[in-house]
């Protein structure tokens, strides 16, 4: 009861939400590499805007990544195939440098069953594709949900960090 009651407050929080008018950040793949065989991996990229600094309280903010042709990153929409992590800002950047640790993920269809693919599988699910979609998106709790413009990961260098 408690989490329909929590998901209710949201719901009509985000109902009268404000338009942030906030720059649209673009942002540009830098590298990726795997951390030490974990099955998560570091995409480092820049961004024109400082994606970190956009509202004053937030309640969740990161990168998505759509495996596939699925490019609606709304928030009520579940990606079948995706990538999902936290960003951080690499400290000692002269520029607005970031770093998301990504976890690839497939939901099954099932009530909350996921697949978390490494290795082999994760080639095959990006072996017809040239790039994966991914976007900064953020939500606070004053104004509409921030999203990035679309930023472009190349799959060979994807399928290059799996195999090292």
């Amino acid at each position: 009861m408690l989490r329909f009651s929590l998901f209710g407050l949201i719901v009509l929080c985000t109902s009268c939400s404000l338009n942030h008018g906030k720059p649209i950040a673009t942002l540009t793949y830098s590298d990726i590499a795997e951390l030490e065989g974990t099955g998560i991996y570091q995409v480092r990229f820049t961004s024109d805007v400082e994606i970190l600094e956009l509202f004053k309280s937030h309640i969740g903010q990161g990168l998505i990544c759509s495996v596939g042709k699925d490019l609606d990153f709304s928030v009520a929409h579940q990606i079948k195939r995706s990538g999902y992590g936290f960003v951080e800002r690499i400290e000692d950047a002269s520029e607005k440098k970031y770093q998301a640790r990504v976890i690839f993920r497939e939901s099954t269809g099932e009530k909350g069953a996921e697949i978390f693919p490494e290795g082999e599988a994760l080639k095959h699910w990006i072996a017809s594709d040239k790039y994966i979609s991914c976007i900064f998106r953020s939500h606070s709790t004053t104004y509409k949900t921030y999203f990035s413009n679309v930023m472009r990961v190349p799959t060979g260098d994807l399928v290059r960090a799996i195999e090292r």
